[in-house]
């Protein structure tokens, strides 16, 4: 046991992903539905390989994403994603590396222009100007330290998802009447084009580390949001399975309840401006890890959230087309599907107690860099090993 994990449990699963592949897997599935204030995400079942992990949060998006008093906005809840997935992937590196720690913070910040409402305004930039600041009090070597901060920002799944140029799937469900379901898979959407006058909204993420794999999030924007620190933290955990406690929803599901929880909130704005009556909605989300990548076992597969999938159903009268066309603007308007689709970069600086210790630019190039010097290294220690076995 080391900062709150178990060790051996770790181990236990990397050898059962090597004869199980399929175990190395993880579908995580949310559903959002509109409240009177935006949005509610409930986090649902997930499937780690073969066996089921019972999740059940609910985390409330507000509409208004402005709004100073509301509650978390879909901006606040992807920041928070971020960070939570960055720092919980420094726990895993500090505890694989025998590094113990004493306190672990990472602020988050970035900003997202939006219009008088709050929505984004669209155009080549969506969550932009990231960055990072770790504050790591632990007894590991300066080194080390920083080697665990540059190996994060290339497996962390949620980071990776930002730094890429990645993709998502979106499909359309209009619920007739009589129960009948039609259904159009549709393709990922072009952002919308820029609007004129956006302000600048700069979201912040404090994330504490606690035990284990858990965390408290704290979240904020300027202007307007200064008070909004009087609001209970949120608290980011893993499941069980995942040597967490179970005690709140972890990084990728708040990933898919910002997203969701944005499309929930657009279909019914949109399909309000249209005079399209739509009796219910629902916004389901999944997405995947493969641990493998993670651990970066192997170089085909992926270690950020991807396999993205995004269903909106509705029961409507509407045309199909219809739907389809509502759900693709929708689409359009979603800054994180947006942020996502485009390859992005963050800033880092780690700091200790003695000070700073280092600064860099997470980016494709930084990620080839660092994933080529540890396969030169893996190699040299494999060609040491065949030489001293010869001997």
């Amino acid at each position: 046991m080391r900062n709150g994990l178990d060790i051996s449990g770790a181990s236990e699963l990397v050898h059962e992903i090597g004869g199980k592949p399929i175990e190395a897997v993880i579908d995580f599935n949310a559903c959002a539905v509109p409240i009177l204030s935006g949005a509610e995400v409930t986090i649902r079942t997930a499937h780690h390989g073969t066996q089921r992990m019972a999740r059940s949060f609910r985390i409330p998006v507000t509409e208004d994403n402005a709004h100073p008093f509301g509650g978390m906005s879909a901006y606040e809840a992807a920041v928070a994603a971020l960070g939570a997935c960055v720092l919980i992937t420094h726990v895993h590196g500090y505890s694989a590396r025998g590094i113990t720690i004493t306190a672990l913070r990472l602020t988050v910040t970035a900003a997202v222009e939006v219009d008088a409402h709050g929505g984004w305004i669209g155009g080549e930039t969506a969550l932009h100007d990231a960055h990072y600041l770790i504050e790591a009090d632990c007894d590991g070597a300066a080194g080390s330290v920083k080697e665990v901060s540059e190996f994060v920002t290339c497996f962390s799944p949620n980071h990776r998802a930002f730094l890429d140029e990645g993709g998502y799937r979106l499909a359309a469900v209009a619920v007739r009447p009589d129960g009948t379901p039609e259904a159009a898979e549709l393709d990922q959407v072009t952002p919308a084009p820029a609007g004129t006058g956006g302000t600048r909204l700069e979201v912040t993420a404090e994330l504490t580390w606690e035990y284990g794999v858990q965390a408290t999030a704290t979240t904020n924007f300027t202007p307007g949001g200064e008070l909004r620190r009087e609001r209970p933290s949120l608290v980011v955990d893993q499941s069980k399975q995942m040597l967490g406690l179970d005690r709140g929803p972890n990084p990728q599901e708040l990933l898919l309840a910002a997203v969701s929880a944005e499309l929930t909130n657009q279909v019914r704005a949109i399909a309000a401006e249209r005079g399209i009556t739509l009796a219910g909605i629902e916004v389901e989300s999944s997405g995947r890890l493969d641990i493998r990548g993670m651990l970066n076992v192997s170089r085909d597969i992926p270690a950020r959230f991807h396999n993205l999938r995004f269903l909106v159903r509705a029961d409507t009268e509407a045309s199909l087309d219809d739907l389809a066309d509502l759900v693709r603007q929708a689409a359009a308007r979603n800054f994180m599907l947006a942020s996502l689709l485009r390859a992005n970069t963050v800033q880092v600086d780690l700091r200790t107690p003695a000070g700073p210790l280092a600064s860099f630019t997470s980016d494709a190039g930084q990620v080839a860099g660092f994933l080529a010097e540890v396969a030169r290294k893996q190699a040299a220690m494999a060609a040491s090993n065949v030489l001293s076995a010869q001997r």
